[in-house]
């Protein structure tokens, strides 16, 4: 098994938390089941948490995506009503 999914097996169903941008929550991330949901609070603040992340040099990688996709978990981006899985 890969390292991505034990650590997912291991933390399943109990990890939420918020992501802050100047005490602020942006994103809502919450693990349940075999799903991560990005619940996007602030869509303003969410961009500007993207955009510092790309600044710092950091950017997503699609290897983690496809790895959390090999290991049976649904990833899916919420805001409001509309929600979709990536």
């Amino acid at each position: 098994m890969s390292l991505i999914k034990n650590i997912l097996e291991i933390i399943r169903g109990r990890l939420h938390f918020y992501l802050y941008v100047g005490g602020t929550p942006a994103v809502e991330i919450i693990l349940r089941d075999r799903e991560i949901v990005a619940d996007i609070k602030n869509p303003i603040l969410a961009l500007e948490l993207g955009l510092q992340q790309l600044g710092k040099g950091r950017k997503f990688d699609s290897y983690i995506l496809k790895q959390v996709k090999a290991a049976g978990f649904k990833v899916k981006v919420k805001y409001k009503v509309l929600e979709f899985e990536l």
